[in-house]
């Protein structure tokens, strides 16, 4: 049946709906003018009908759905509908191999539309990823009686200021578990919806993280490149917002050992020209990684225009420098260096993994907001491979079993009748 609220929560539910659907309603139609929007606009409108299935699973980018093959991986032979907000999430999904995945577009938050979706599709219970707190599919899932769990929940403190404000009313289509990534957001969602519904059962990116297996040296396909005397540094996934930045360390790394190569990896092919420009005019010498058929000279920059190589990059280079960490940009993943076991420098902005924790910061990941001290660390002598690699599985494994927790609490609700 149908969760009710006392009359007089209801009667403000109810007109609250109403004005979230006014909203949308008069907002909805500017958002064709994004082109990123425009991505899959048919099923946005909540056109075309889902197959039946017995979860649906809601993640909004990329990130959050490359969790979802974890997730599937411990459901066999369940139909699970995974809904996304961008087509990055949907050509994640597109790759997880499954023949009871269906995937589509997350339709505008009205509730009108996700009850056609609930109806339709008919699950047993609703799975939202991290913050995935839609106040339409809530109303949605409440009015049908559908079950929804938050797994890998977090919230930041500010988020939590506005959600706050509407925390009356949210707590009338409360999910009926949440499963939080550390005790902060569990007690921050518990301030929203009740700290009876939460617990702490840790970040599923863990269950992830370090699954590439290490690449040894005589099966490099980059093996060739360096001389094993030359120190061969890789400037990984740099964004152009810190450009200016990574080429005073570039400077620096060649000023402190004038035999350093360099691997450079912009974020964004795009920016492969203006690398070129910027490399030119300092009077660097470089070459672009698909011309280079030999050795890269000593004191060179290699400038990575072909896809598919950082990681086999990160197997060969002595230390690494993840960029995205220079601006406040929220940082690059710099566990996949350590899963080739070369040592890690970031910058100080590395807000998006902050999930992998302070503590990694003291003992396999140097953080500075220096430059000098960046470039003094990635020419420092490396640490044997295998080593590195070692410590940060030990590190990885003790945080892990995330995903099995999460099981846990969805797995109660697919013994039941939809809308029982």
């Amino acid at each position: 049946m149908p969760r009710r609220a006392p009359a007089f929560g209801q009667f403000f539910g109810q007109l609250f709906g109403l004005a979230y659907t006014l909203l949308w309603c008069l907002a909805g139609p500017l958002a064709f003018f994004s082109a990123r929007m425009r991505q899959g606009w048919k099923e946005r409108l909540g056109l075309g009908k889902p197959a039946p299935c017995e979860i649906w699973i809601q993640g909004a980018s990329a990130g959050e759905c490359a969790l979802v093959a974890g997730l599937l991986e411990h459901l066999p032979n369940v139909p699970v509908l995974v809904t996304t907000c961008t087509s990055q999430g949907l050509d994640v999904l597109s790759r997880i191999d499954s023949p009871n995945l269906q995937s589509r577009m997350l339709p505008f938050d009205l509730p009108l539309l996700m009850g056609r979706m609930l109806d339709t599709a008919s699950p047993k219970a609703v799975v939202l990823l991290e913050t995935e707190i839609w106040p339409g599919l809530l109303m949605a899932c409440a009015a049908r009686g559908v079950p929804v769990i938050v797994v890998n929940a977090r919230m930041t403190a500010k988020s939590l200021a506005g959600y706050l404000f509407l925390g009356p009313l949210l707590r009338l289509w409360a999910p009926q578990r949440i499963g939080a990534m550390a005790p902060a957001d569990a007690l921050r969602f518990g301030l929203i919806f009740g700290a009876q519904r939460t617990t702490v059962t840790g970040n599923i990116k863990f269950d992830r993280a370090m699954n590439t297996p290490l690449l040894p040296l005589d099966e490099n396909p980059l093996a060739g490149l360096v001389l094993r005397d030359h120190p061969f540094v890789v400037l990984g996934s740099v964004r152009e917002q810190e450009e200016p930045l990574v080429l005073e360390l570039i400077r620096q790394l060649r000023e402190g050992n004038s035999h350093c190569v360099i691997g450079l990896f912009p974020r964004h092919m795009h920016r492969i020209p203006a690398w070129e420009g910027l490399l030119a005019r300092s009077g660097i010498p470089f070459a672009l990684r698909s011309s280079l058929h030999g050795q890269a000279q000593p004191g060179s920059v290699v400038l990575w225009d072909a896809f598919g190589e950082m990681n086999p990059a990160y197997a060969l280079a002595s230390r690494a420098f993840v960029g995205g960490s220079l601006a406040r940009l929220g940082g690059q993943n710099f566990l996949e260096p350590l899963a080739q076991g070369a040592l890690p420098c970031v910058g100080p902005h590395t807000r998006n993994f902050d999930w992998v924790g302070g503590e990694i910061f003291g003992s396999l990941v140097f953080k500075s907001a220096s430059i000098p001290e960046l470039a003094r660390f990635l020419l420092s002598p490396a640490p044997p491979r295998s080593e590195v690699r070692a410590a940060a599985l030990t590190y990885v494994h003790a945080r892990q079993g995330a995903t099995a927790a999460s099981i846990a609490l969805i797995r109660p609700y697919l013994h039941r009748s939809p809308h029982a």
